[in-house]
């Protein structure tokens, strides 16, 4: 790979330039990464620049410049680099490093959606579910992009699907279904999603196996802060606390993505 980015591959550039950057198959090295990435970014790659601009608006081996990584995210985003137009809307729209302009930084963020990209599939469906940056709340208009989003597994995306589900807000009422995706979310970590699956199956149920289930979630979701989990887990007896303990410990190390160092 190295052999064809020295030819001035900008693809392979691009690529080489995230795998040192990640630590990916090759040591991290941030440095060689911005070479790479620079390089391709001048040979007109899209996401490259988009890539350049990340470097500067992070700091990573450069000054931190918000008004350079501006520059770069409008290339990559002329150029049709979804990332670019999702960094570009987001900054446009908060007036991070440039003159705010929420109609201008909605227009990329759709533009970004439309490409299909997760993120701005999930910013998208939630300007419209919480109409932010000027946009008219309309549900009918999110529930497809957060719908699209949560598909493709956007975690936060598929608990807010499943808040559209249960309150039919958009779409048509469905608690079956809401309760499957509050699950997706859940078992990728999502204190929400996890709050939401214990509230379901009810921390009162009559059913003790959908009871327990409840309990576990909410203990889950609480020790990430949750604080309706934590106001919904009722005082427990020291023998079923265990067993709540033990489901919990099951569904974090069975289902819930093992957290990387």
């Amino acid at each position: 790979m190295e052999a064809k980015a020295h030819q001035g591959d900008a693809s392979t550039q691009f690529d080489l330039a995230r795998a040192y950057l990640k630590g990916d198959i090759v040591n991290r090295d941030p440095l060689r990464a911005f070479e790479l990435m620079t390089g391709a970014a001048n040979k007109g790659h899209a996401e490259a620049m988009g890539g350049v601009g990340f470097f500067y608006a992070n700091g990573i081996v450069v000054n931190k410049d918000l008004a350079t990584a501006v520059e770069w995210f409008r290339k990559g985003a002329e150029k049709g680099g979804p990332k670019s137009q999702l960094n570009l809307g987001k900054l446009l729209a908060e007036g991070i490093g440039i003159k705010k302009n929420e109609e201008e930084g909605r227009k990329w963020i759709k533009a970004s959606a439309d490409q299909g990209l997760p993120d701005a599939l999930f910013a998208q469906g939630s300007l419209c579910y919480f109409g932010t940056y000027g946009q008219t709340v309309d549900y009918a208009a999110a529930y497809p992009y957060l719908l699209k989003a949560a598909q493709i597994g956007h975690p936060d995306a598929q608990n807010l699907v499943g808040v559209m589900l249960e309150e039919g807000k958009g779409v048509q009422a469905n608690e079956v279904e809401a309760l499957g995706w509050f699950r997706k979310a859940a078992e990728q970590g999502v204190a929400k999603g996890q709050m939401n699956v214990g509230r379901l199956l009810g921390p009162e149920n009559s059913d003790q196996a959908r009871r327990l289930e409840s309990l576990a979630w909410l203990t889950l979701a609480a020790d990430q802060g949750d604080v309706p989990a934590q106001k919904l887990l009722p005082e427990l007896s020291p023998e079923e606390m265990s067993k709540v303990k033990k489901l919990a410990s099951d569904l974090k190390n069975n289902t819930l993505p093992k957290t990387s160092k």
